[in-house]
C-alpha cells in the first residue's frame, strides 16, 4: 500500500512537473528571443559574467542544508527552526560578501559596468533564503503540484519585467531586473504556501544542526565545485575573449541545457525524494535510474539533434542579426547537452545513497578537468572551447557510468541496452529534418514557414519512431499518468 501511495505521488509529481516544465520552457525561450532582439550580445556577455560569480555564491547561501533536509527522514519542528535562521544568516553573509567582491569582478575582467551589476544581483541572497526551506518540504512531501504553480508565476513575472526593461532602453540591466523579479515572486509564493504549515519557531540552537551541517559541508562543497565546472567556460572565455563572444556563447549554451534545465528537473526533482525512501534498496534505484534516463532520452536527444541539424535556420528567423557565431556553437554544443542531460540524474542517485562524499570528490575532479582544458582551449577561440567540452563530455559519461557501477551496482550492458532504441529514434529523426532541410533550403519559401514545417516533420517522425520502438513503455507512462492523479 505505501508503495502504490508513493508511487502514485511521484507519477503526480512528474504530471505537475511536466507542465511547468512545458510553460517555462516555452516563456524562458520567447523571451530569450525577444530580448536577442532588443539587446546586444555584449549585454548577454556581461550578464554572463555576472552569473558565474553569483552561481558560484550561490552554492553557499543555505550550506548545503535543503538537500539534507530531504535525506533525513526524521526532521523535527525545532531542528527545521534553526536551520531556517540559518539559512536566512547564511543568506546575508553571502550578500554581504558578494556586495564587498564587485571591485575584484571589475579587476578580474577589466569591466567597469560589472560594479553596479554585480551589487544589484547580489540582492538575491536576501530574497532567496525566505522561501528555500518550504520549496524543500514540499519536495519531500512530493507536493510538485505546489512547485509547478510557483514555478510558472515566477517565470511569467521574470520574463515580463526583463522584456519590459529591455523595451525601456536599461540594456543589460533588464537582465538582471528579470532575475531580480523572479526571484521575488518565488519567494513571496513560497512563504504564502509554507509559512501557515511549517512556521519556524524563534529558536536556534546548535544542537539541533547535529546530523545536516555534515551532510550540508559535503553538498556545499559539491556545489560549489559542481557550479565553478559548470560556468569556468564562462570564466575564462569572458576573461580572454571578451563579453561580445561571451554573449554569443552563452545564447548557443542556453539553447542546448534548456531541455537540461527545465525537462531533466520533471524526473530528478522528483527522484530524488522517491530514491532517498528506497535509499537501501539498490535493486529499485538501479530499475528507478534506468527508467528515469529512458524518459531523458526519448524526449531530449530527438530535440537537440534537431536543433543542432536547424540552427542555422533557427537563429538568424528566431534571435536576429549579429548572433552568426552562435550557429556552430550551437551545433557542438548539443551532444553536450545530451550527454550532460544523461548524466544529470546520478547526483539523485548519490544523495538518496548519502554518498555526497563522491559527488563532492567527482565533481572536484571536474572542475579541475575544465579548468585546464579551457584555459588551454581558449587560445585557439571559442570554437576550440566548445570542442574541447565535448570530448571532455564523453570522458566524463564514461567515469559517472563506473561510478553508479561502484554505487549500485549498476552493469554498463544495462545501460546500453536502456538507450539504443533513443538512440535510434534521435538519429532518425535527425536525419530526417536534415535531408528536408537541404530538400527546401533553396526553394522559394518563406522561412519561418520552412521552420514550422520542419518542426512539424521533426515531431510527426519523432511519434512515428517512438511508436514503433518504445510503444510498450511510453503506454505504461501514459496509463500511469492517466489513472494515478496522487496530489494533484
Amino acid at each position: 500500500m505505501e508503495s502504490r501511495s508513493l508511487k502514485s505521488k511521484a507519477v503526480s509529481g512528474v504530471k505537475w512537473m511536466g507542465m511547468s516544465a512545458a510553460f517555462t520552457t516555452s516563456a524562458v525561450f520567447i523571451q530569450i528571443a525577444v530580448l536577442a532582439h532588443l539587446l546586444v550580445p555584449e549585454d548577454f556577455g556581461l550578464m554572463g559574467m555576472v552569473m558565474v560569480l553569483i552561481g558560484f555564491a550561490q552554492a553557499f547561501s543555505d550550506m548545503g542544508i535543503s538537500k539534507a533536509i530531504i535525506y533525513r527522514q526524521d526532521a523535527t519542528r525545532e531542528e527545521l527552526s534553526s536551520l531556517y535562521w540559518l539559512n536566512l544568516l547564511a543568506g546575508i553573509i553571502v550578500f554581504s560578501l558578494t556586495w564587498a567582491a564587485a571591485p575584484l569582478a571589475v579587476a578580474f575582467y577589466n569591466e567597469p559596468r560589472l560594479y553596479d551589476l554585480m551589487r544589484w544581483a547580489a540582492v538575491m541572497f536576501l530574497v532567496i533564503p525566505l522561501g528555500q526551506q518550504f520549496q524543500i518540504l514540499l519536495e519531500k512531501e512530493l507536493q510538485f503540484n505546489q512547485i509547478a504553480k510557483v514555478d510558472i508565476a515566477a517565470v511569467t513575472i521574470g520574463a515580463i519585467f526583463a522584456v519590459s526593461f529591455a523595451i525601456a532602453g536599461q540594456g543589460v540591466f533588464a537582465l538582471v531586473w528579470g532575475e531580480l523579479a523572479k526571484v521575488g515572486m518565488r519567494s513571496m509564493m513560497l512563504l504564502r504556501i509554507g509559512w501557515p504549515r511549517w512556521r519556524p519557531g524563534f529558536r536556534f540552537k546548535i544542537r539541533d544542526l547535529k546530523g545536516y551541517l555534515g551532510f550540508g559541508l559535503y553538498q556545499m562543497g559539491e556545489g560549489s565545485v559542481n557550479i565553478f565546472s559548470a560556468k569556468v567556460d564562462y570564466l575564462i572565455i569572458g576573461k580572454f575573449l571578451g563579453p561580445t563572444v561571451l554573449g554569443a556563447y552563452m545564447l548557443a549554451y542556453q539553447l542546448v541545457v534548456m531541455p537540461l534545465i527545465k525537462i531533466n528537473p520533471i524526473m530528478t526533482r522528483v527522484a530524488f525524494p522517491v530514491f532517498a525512501k528506497k535509499q537501501s534498496d539498490d535493486l529499485a534505484l538501479r530499475s528507478g535510474y534506468l527508467q528515469v534516463i529512458k524518459f531523458l532520452a526519448l524526449i531530449i536527444l530527438p530535440l537537440l539533434t534537431g536543433l543542432a541539424v536547424t540552427a542555422s535556420l533557427v537563429v538568424p528567423l528566431v534571435f536576429g542579426e549579429g548572433w552568426e557565431m552562435a550557429i556552430p556553437l550551437i551545433q557542438i554544443l548539443a551532444v553536450v547537452g545530451m550527454l550532460k542531460s544523461l548524466g544529470n540524474p546520478v547526483g539523485s542517485v548519490l544523495l538518496a545513497k548519502g554518498r555526497v562524499d563522491i559527488g563532492f570528490k567527482w565533481n572536484l575532479f571536474v572542475a579541475l578537468a575544465n579548468t585546464i582544458v579551457f584555459w588551454l582551449a581558449v587560445q585557439r577561440g571559442v570554437y576550440a572551447v566548445a570542442w574541447s567540452y565535448l570530448v571532455l563530455s564523453v570522458l566524463y559519461t564514461i567515469i559517472v557510468r563506473m561510478i553508479l557501477q561502484a554505487v549500485i551496482g549498476l552493469p554498463w550492458r544495462d545501460f546500453v541496452a536502456i538507450l539504443i532504441r533513443p538512440f535510434l529514434v534521435a538519429l532518425g529523426t535527425g536525419a530526417t529534418v536534415a535531408a528536408a532541410f537541404i530538400l527546401w533550403e533553396n526553394q522559394p519559401v518563406n522561412r519561418l514557414l520552412l521552420l514550422m514545417l520542419l518542426v512539424a516533420l521533426g515531431m510527426v517522425v519523432d511519434i512515428l519512431l517512438i511508436s514503433v520502438f518504445e510503444r510498450r513503455f511510453i503506454l505504461d507512462k501514459w496509463k500511469l499518468l492517466r489513472n494515478k492523479t496522487g496530489g494533484a
